[in-house]
């Protein structure tokens, strides 16, 4: 079951979208259209597309599954390589949201530590709940890495964690993609009233997804 409205613009200057759904659909959509539009990457570029992230990430279509680790193994196979040397080669972006903050709530965030709407995609160095149970932490080495990158892409980015301490969390799926060696740190869009009917998030965050997408993945 769905909202019947369809999504829309929101605001005054028509610089936001409003619709459910937007989590994660608002970080998958900037990912595969970069992917697409990439023609000849430097390196082996792959976009995998989840499923069941929101209940556990189980199941044969979910990420805690093997199938990215035979996926990358089938491709490894192809060029006489060895899938473990590809994985401890490889380097990967979690794209999934953080939680906006929302003026009137503020109380569930740190200020200095929440994600702002109009601020830029977000880089998330770890999630959690209680603190960092159930999560990966990336290295200070990758975020710098990542950090760079964006930089000298210019690219509009901003940190954030997940609410404060026992008053917020969640989790995504970079801590099955870190059991396998791979290097990964989540990116996403800033979304307000996350799981709720509506969402709304910014269109210059999901463009400035897209741009370290694409400058990612090239």
């Amino acid at each position: 079951m769905v909202p019947a409205y369809k999504s829309c613009d929101v605001g005054l200057d028509r610089s936001l979208i409003g619709a459910y759904g937007q989590d994660d659909r608002v970080c998958a959509y900037p990912a595969l259209t970069a992917i697409m539009n990439i023609k000849e990457p430097e390196k082996t570029a792959v976009a995998i597309l989840a499923d069941k992230e929101e209940i556990g990430s189980d199941g044969n279509t979910g990420l805690n599954s093997d199938f990215l680790l035979h996926i990358i193994g089938d491709l490894a196979r192809m060029q006489e390589g060895q899938v473990s040397i590809a994985l401890r080669n490889s380097k990967c972006l979690s794209a999934d949201v953080n939680a906006a903050t929302d003026p009137t709530f503020q109380d569930v965030v740190e200020r200095k530590n929440a994600a702002y709407l109009n601020y830029g995609v977000v880089v998330t160095k770890y999630t959690g709940s209680r603190g960092k149970a159930g999560t990966s932490d990336a290295s200070a080495e990758y975020v710098a890495e990542i950090r760079n990158m964006l930089d000298n892409a210019g690219i509009v980015w901003q940190t954030a964690e997940l609410g404060k301490v026992d008053a917020g969390g969640g989790g995504t799926v970079a801590m099955f993609v870190a059991n396998l060696g791979i290097d990964v740190v989540d990116l996403g869009v800033p979304v307000l009233s996350m799981h709720a009917p509506f969402e709304v998030t910014s269109k210059f965050d999901v463009y400035m997804c897209y741009k370290a997408m694409y400058e990612f993945m090239k």
